[in-house]
């Protein structure tokens, strides 16, 4: 009998263990399905968000979207003398004894391999500009790098290595063989200096991530599975069912089925992102500032705001709330009147061409609200929908001026700089001024808030240029994104920043 107790506890144990190993798997439905697991090569969001739980950035954002330092004893600044007086050399001290998945510690030359990687034109990577304002690295030491920048930039420790609009980690310059990263052997088992480490891809199915033996402190999850669930209606029946145990929930029809399904919790993040139109500025008719004017009186953003339920805070200024220290509370969506654009009709109604993507089906809806108020207004107003991968394309519609009004967004970074892209030097084939907007005063203002020593003047560029747009209207801010995950009710610790990213995934939980 007591030996039949001790195999009946034995079994039990083995059961409890079982669940418990099953218990701490976390499986997320990734929208995107990656071509690469190099956040140097990563061009999405969702991507290089999940980039980061394999290789760390020097520079983090917390929940509260504070910098903080990930490899870095400290953050570099003037008041502890990490960045020089002329602002032209930052020193990045890396922390001792932080270890690759792989057990080999990490060093400056990382630092200094990845900076290479980056901009070298053989590889297609995005945000190489931003690189190329540094002159040169040196490495003086093993936890020693130094940037010497070109001139002086207020948001390079924002931006630099950091979590911003893009994400570039620190790769293990050990696990390549040049600075050439395409069809790397690194690419089949990824890791980094991140909590978790590739395990398996399979790719176009999932991605398999377990613990970084070598990370402190050790993760609380053993295992999380990236499952590639690209439909978001096909996402949230995975959360519903508990084949997944996150989704995001990204249209308001799901977010309003979430809301009434058990044992499911729905997370708030407000994200550095206005959903805007652009309008083109150099092409009839909104290349007349009078017409942009009338565009923007003739949209009723309470009509706009029911095609997405009202579940994101309204549009005013083109940089977003969660931007506090630079956004200007006091700018507003212009009043709805429809005279000013009738005023301006002649002969016949002025054609305008609306563009969006196919795939968005929350855009589709807006871009038809906004059809048919152009009408009502006296304009002749027609949608072109592209599917996403054409839309953005280098020789796409949104990139190469071919629309009159373009249904867009723009994710900004750490720093507010990151949110602007109406700069007069981003009005080109492939740029990200899709207005192709250029001002003289506006890029006065940008010039001076990236070298100014006053953090007062800095602010108030930032309004200035708030108001610039308010009044000559390349862009329609619309809504502030919000990003809405649906969670098991079984999780715990998850978070992310305003930039969509994970943050401290080494405390994420399942119960």
């Amino acid at each position: 009998m007591l030996r039949r107790f001790a195999l009946l506890a034995a079994l039990l144990a083995l059961a409890g263990c079982a669940a418990q190993e099953q218990n701490a798997t976390l499986r997320i439905a990734d929208l995107a399905n990656p071509t690469s697991l190099n956040p140097l090569l990563a061009h999405d969001q969702e991507t290089i968000g999940n980039d980061l739980l394999t290789v760390q950035t020097l520079t983090g954002l917390d929940e509260h979207n504070r910098v903080i330092p990930l490899l870095l004893t400290r953050i570099p600044s003037r008041q502890n003398g990490d960045v020089s007086a002329d602002g032209k050399r930052i020193t990045y001290r890396l922390k001792h004894g932080v270890r690759f998945a792989d057990g080999v510690e990490l060093t400056s030359a990382d630092v200094a391999f990845t900076y290479r990687a980056i901009i070298d034109p053989r590889n297609p990577v995005l945000s190489q500009d931003t690189y190329k304002r540094i002159a040169s690295i040196d490495t003086p030491d093993r936890y020693t790098a130094v940037l010497h920048l070109k001139q002086r930039w207020n948001a390079a420790v924002s931006d630099l290595f950091a979590q911003s609009d893009f994400a570039f980690g620190i790769l293990p310059a050990h696990a390549f063989k040049s600075t050439v990263l395409a069809n790397a052997d690194w690419e089949n088992h990824a890791f980094g200096t991140g909590p978790f480490r590739v395990a398996q891809w399979r790719r176009g199915d999932r991605i398999v991530l377990e613990p970084n033996p070598y990370f402190s402190p050790r993760p609380l999850l053993r295992r999380i599975e990236l499952r590639m669930i690209p439909d978001v209606n096909t996402a949230f029946v995975a959360l519903r069912t508990h084949d997944v145990d996150i989704a995001v929930l990204r249209t308001p029809q799901i977010l309003a089925q979430a809301r009434t399904t058990p044992h499911l919790r729905i997370q708030r993040t407000l994200l550095n992102d206005t959903e805007e139109l652009d309008l083109q500025t150099q092409t009839a008719p909104t290349d007349n500032v009078k017409v942009r004017r009338a565009i923007a009186q003739a949209l009723d953003m309470r009509g706009i705001a029911k095609a997405y339920d009202g579940i994101y805070p309204p549009g005013g200024s083109f940089i977003p709330p969660v931007m506090s220290g630079v956004f200007d509370s006091g700018i507003h969506a212009y009043p709805h009147d429809v005279r000013p654009a009738l005023a301006l009709m002649r002969d016949k109604a002025p054609d305008v061409v609306i563009i969006v993507q196919s795939e968005f089906d929350l855009g589709k809806r807006i871009a038809t609200v906004v059809q048919q108020q152009l009408s009502q207004a006296g304009f002749h107003a027609t949608i072109k929908p592209y599917p996403t991968a054409l839309f953005n394309a280098p020789d796409g519609p949104a990139r190469n001026g071919r629309f009159t009004i373009s249904l867009s967004g723009w994710l900004g970074g750490a720093d507010p700089e990151q949110s602007i892209v109406l700069t007069c030097d981003k009005v080109s084939l492939n740029g990200d001024n899709l207005a192709r907007f250029c001002n003289k005063r506006f890029d006065a203002d940008f010039a001076d808030q990236a070298v100014t020593t006053d953090p007062a003047r800095r602010r108030r560029d930032f309004i200035d240029m708030q108001h610039i747009v308010h009044d000559q209207v390349p862009q329609i801010p619309l809504y502030y994104e919000t990003w809405y995950d649906g969670l098991n009710d079984r999780v715990g610790g998850f978070a992310r920043n305003m930039l969509e990213f994970p943050v401290a995934p080494e405390k994420w939980s399942k119960q």
